[in-house]
This record gives structure tokens, sequence and C-alpha cells, in this order.
């Protein structure tokens, strides 16, 4: 059973630096904003091996709301103008706060649009409603498969309600917030799924995103799906593209209507690889063996690490990406 980790703005940890909680900026017009970790579903290709049945992550992180917004503030006060995209190495819809999460971001003048990416499981009576209310712009739905029995498999979880999934995207395109169905292809297990989603999307006027399936190092792989070359995948949608006479490729025309990616400065690092610095133990790390520490204002998550909270030690900067930190001790 994962444990669960609040991050307090007592507890004294960034929320720049972790891939699995807080902000993350990648020198672009859209920075990632991931109030938790938890997930409901257990998806047997997740690429982050998210869920309650991870075999890599002890821990799930949770960020309280006034911190988080606060750290926002400090973000965009320095980028500027952005957009935001509320994800997750998880299910942003597991953040009991995600609605005042989205109605204090729609407050603040340096944001402009705002999406979610979701598994759609978790939209209750009103909450779509809500999220309207609150200011949301676009939502980003993963389906798939329109077979129940496949979709259950694929989601990891008997309790997976395909018709209630299915049902929230009709409510949603009554709405102003645009709705996108972003399918991965799982070559082997969900291609004949492929066509009857598009013909979903056509239906209700949903546009389509279609991904590809990748394997990482702590992702999980279905049994006998393949990994297909980028040439085999876009092969494949110029295929169903003239099949359904539906735009699959070069989206960014559609989508820049709400959510324009261009590059922009980055958030500035006091950090570099190289580096050997001391920091604090914090928190558990989101890895076995991992812990996180806090220094130069950034979360360092520190690998074979085996020291308590409130240790100090003395750290190497191993790689900084995307303001995303590793270290070793």
């Amino acid at each position: 059973m994962k444990k669960l980790f609040t991050i307090t703005r007592e507890s004294g940890i960034p929320l720049v630096g972790c891939i699995a909680y807080g902000i993350i900026d990648r020198g672009t017009s859209t920075i990632q904003v991931r109030p938790t970790s938890a997930c409901n579903m257990n998806c047997n290709f997740c690429s982050t091996d998210g869920g309650y049945d991870s075999k890599y992550h002890p821990v799930d992180y949770e960020v309280e709301l006034s911190y988080l917004l606060d750290w926002v503030k400090q973000v965009v006060k320095e980028k500027g103008k952005v957009d935001v995209f509320i994800d997750s190495v998880g299910d942003p819809m597991m953040y009991r706060e995600i609605v005042e999460l989205i109605r204090e971001l729609k407050k603040m003048k340096e944001i402009g649009k705002i999406a979610m990416v979701t598994n759609g499981t978790l939209f209750g009576e009103d909450r779509i409603e809500k999220l309207e209310k609150a200011g949301l712009d676009q939502i980003n739905i993963s389906i798939h498969a329109i077979d129940k029995e496949l979709g259950k498999k694929l989601m990891g979880r008997t309790s997976y309600d395909l018709d209630k999934v299915l049902d929230s995207c009709r409510k949603i395109t009554k709405t102003k917030i645009k709705l996108v169905i972003t399918p991965v292809l799982i070559p082997n297990l969900n291609d004949d799924e492929i066509p009857r989603i598009i013909e979903f999307c056509k239906e209700i006027g949903a546009v389509m995103g279609l991904q590809k399936f990748e394997i990482y190092k702590h992702s999980r792989k279905p049994k006998g799906a393949k990994d297909i070359t980028y040439w085999k995948f876009y092969k494949r949608l110029q295929e169903w593209e003239k099949q359904f006479n539906i735009k699959l490729i070069d989206k960014g025309k559609e989508l820049k209507e709400l959510v324009e990616i261009r590059r922009t400065n980055r958030l500035k690092c006091m950090l570099n690889k190289g580096d050997k610095i001391y920091a604090e133990i914090k928190a558990p790390g989101w890895m076995y063996g991992q812990k996180i520490a806090a220094a130069g204002n950034r979360s360092i998550s520190i690998n074979r690490c085996d020291k308590n909270i409130g240790d100090k030690v003395k750290v190497t900067i191993e790689e900084v990406k995307d303001n995303i930190i590793l270290g070793s001790v």
C-alpha cells in the first residue's frame, strides 16, 4: 500500500525540482502544474508506473493548495505570461481541491489558458459544471478502447466504467470546455479500437490527439505490445486520416486556439551538473531507495540514499534538465 506524503508550507520542500509534484518549466510558454502524484487506475502500459500497484514508487505526494499557488505566483513573476497544463504522473482529478486550484490560477493576470489531463473516471454529478465555472479551458481525456473488457484490461481496474467516461465526454462537449480525446496506440493490443475512438470523437465533436506508445526504463509493458517506430506510427495516422477524413497529424492549429506552446525564458537555476553542495533531507523519494532533499530553492531527488529526514548531506548534482534535479551522496 502506498503512503501519502503531504507537502505543506511548513515542510520547506521547494516545489520546483522533482518530476512528481509541483511545477515543471521546460522553457516554453506553458508550465506544468502537478498538485498530486496519485492515480485511481493502474494502466498496464503506464509510462510512469503510476497507480496503486506500482513496482517502483512507494509514496504519493499531495501539495497544500495555498503553498502551490504561492509557488506558481513566484514562477509566473519570473517567466511572465504563461498557459498552464495541469498534469500528473498520476491523475490530477485525484486532487481534492482541483476546482479551487483552477479557480485561483484563473485569477492570476499572468496566466492565460488552463488545460488539464485526466482518465475521465472521476467526474461527479456536478464536477464538470464546477470545472467550467472555475475557468478550465481544455480537458484531455485518455480513452484507449471502446470495447469495455479491453478497456478494463488496459486501465488495470475491473471497476473502470467506460460508459460513465463516454457520458462525461458528451457532457463536456455541451460546455465551453474544449475536449481532446487522447488515446495511446498500443500496437497488437488496441489497433482495432482506434477507428472506433475516432468515430466517437467525430460523433460528439471532440478533437482527437493520438499518442504513441513508448517504453521507458520504469514504464510498464503489457504482454504482446509492440514499440513501433515513429515512421510506422505516422504512417498509421495517415491511413486513418484518409479513411475517416479527420486531421490526426499536425493538430497544432486547432490546439493553439487554446494552449499555444512557444519557446520562452527558463527559470533560473543555481544548481549545475557536477556541483557539490550541502542539502537537507526533507521527504521520502518517489522511487524506492530515494530521498528528496532541498538546496538552492530546489527539490533534489537523491538516489541510493539511506539518510533520515532532517539529516544534512553532501550531494553531487548528477543531472539538471528542465529544472528537474537528480543527485547522489
